[in-house]
């Protein structure tokens, strides 16, 4: 086999592990999406914009149930992707500014007002800029190319934290905004375990908000944890392509304002499909889908997405 063609080989492969590891809508954003806990090389750098779809009952963010409310969302989120080494563990580091638009309708209580609240307008803007961070716990460790394609990947797992920066569009006087006026944290586990073409993944999370002191004209709206657990399905063709199948299941995020509690208890499921088609060594394009499953109580969002990958460094 010659050099050339031996290089060309490798790249191949690392890209096939690269086009595996970008974060349906928000969570596709933000690193949660299928397939995004493989490590690669470190001093990779991805390049990602979408264009997403979202259509339910959740605010632009989905975090919070609106009862009633009809909400479409167009967003453009364009995300940055970093791996380093920390130590001798892996690190991968997700930066995300999403603009958007929102076209929503609502009939619900104003419990401030006293009455239905009238429905909303078009708006445009930016919802929250997130910051997520990836690291290696086990069988993740901080490789360059050339022990990076030595490296047994058949069971790992890492680490993510993640935080939203309350600095997006916002109107105190708006039901429906596209920033949400409060931070939040999120601590996943996510573990991957790969059996010849298929890797199966599982990633519990628990999610925290801080409070919206400014909510309807002054008000306070506090919100519970969300918890939540992801897993997936996913099979790799010998060309790059992967196809996956993943479910998440959410529970709590129940709100109050000023110490009255909301009726947005979430209890549901959602079901996503997403596939990956490789174009060469630095490009690559991701389709996914998601819709609301077996809801008891919450969400009725449905997405659609496209985005395309720009990857350099890392040796490729």
């Amino acid at each position: 086999m010659s050099t050339r063609f031996s290089r060309s080989v490798v790249r191949w492969m690392v890209l096939v592990a690269c086009a595996v590891v970008l974060p349906a809508s928000r969570a596709q954003a933000q690193g949660d999406g299928p397939h995004n806990l493989p490590i690669i090389p470190i001093g990779t750098n991805i390049f990602t914009p979408q264009v997403l779809v979202l259509s339910g009952n959740f605010n632009p963010q989905q975090t919070v149930l609106v009862p009633g409310a009809e909400i479409d969302v167009v967003a453009v989120p364009v995300t940055y992707i970093r791996t380093f080494a920390l130590g001798n563990r892996f690190g991968r580091l997700f930066l995300v500014a999403p603009l958007s638009t929102v076209d929503a309708s609502v009939e619900a209580f104003d419990p401030i007002a006293g009455r239905l609240r009238t429905p909303e307008r078009r708006r445009s803007g930016f919802m929250d800029p997130m910051v997520t961070m990836h690291v290696g716990l086990v069988g993740a460790p901080a490789l360059k190319l050339p022990e990076f394609m030595k490296h047994a990947k058949s069971f790992q797992m890492v680490a993510i934290v993640g935080t939203s920066i309350p600095v997006g569009t916002y109107d105190s006087d708006r039901l429906i905004n596209l920033g949400t006026n409060r931070w939040f944290v999120k601590s996943e586990l996510g573990v991957s375990k790969s059996l010849g073409p298929w890797t199966l993944e599982f990633a519990p999370a628990i999610t925290f908000f801080s409070d919206n002191h400014d909510f309807m004209g002054g008000s306070t709206r506090e919100q519970d944890p969300v918890y939540s657990v992801q897993g997936g399905v996913i099979y790799g063709f010998s060309n790059g392509v992967w196809v996956a199948l993943n479910g998440t299941y959410y529970t709590g995020g129940r709100t109050a304002v000023d110490g009255v509690d909301g009726n947005d208890l979430k209890k549901n499921s959602l079901a996503g499909l997403t596939v990956a088609l490789p174009i060469d060594r630095n490009h690559s394009v991701k389709l996914y889908a998601s819709t609301g499953v077996a809801t008891r109580v919450g969400n009725e969002a449905d997405t659609l997405g496209v985005l395309w990958q720009y990857r350099w460094g890392g040796g490729l």
